[in-house]
């Protein structure tokens, strides 16, 4: 699954991560885009970016049966791209909640932060 957000840039830059498929993971992910977009200058994107890696990784944790997972960030031609690849053929999907409900709605706030978001089938997962 991926997901992109405009911003100003003059380099490409990247970064990939494997990492359990657990919920736990949601921690490192955040960790890794602190990290990253504070070594790419970039905090103006870090509570979007974080909120969007957090949902992306609890999703396929939660969602899938996946056992690993892996973490990819670009920073390259005015774009942030977050994409979190898992071994499952399982599609994530936005749901509509109700207001007292308390879980499901993940992929909505992506939906709603980021500019555009996919998913790219491979053999192996998406």
């Amino acid at each position: 699954m991926t997901t992109a957000l405009d911003v100003p840039t003059m380099r490409r830059r990247r970064c990939m991560r494997h990492m359990p498929c657990a919920p736990e993971s949601a921690r490192s992910a955040r960790h890794l885009v602190q990290e990253k977009l504070t070594d790419w200058g970039r905090l103006d994107l870090l509570e979007d970016a974080r909120l969007i890696v957090s949902e992306l990784v609890g999703n396929a944790a939660r969602h899938t049966g996946c056992t690993w997972l892996c973490v990819a960030l670009g920073l390259d031609g005015g774009r942030l791209r977050l994409a979190v690849r898992d071994s499952s053929r399982a599609l994530p999907v936005v749901i509509k909640t109700g207001v007292t409900e308390t879980s499901g709605r993940g992929m909505g706030l992506v939906d709603r932060i980021a500019n555009r978001w996919g998913v790219d089938e491979a053999p192996f997962g998406k």
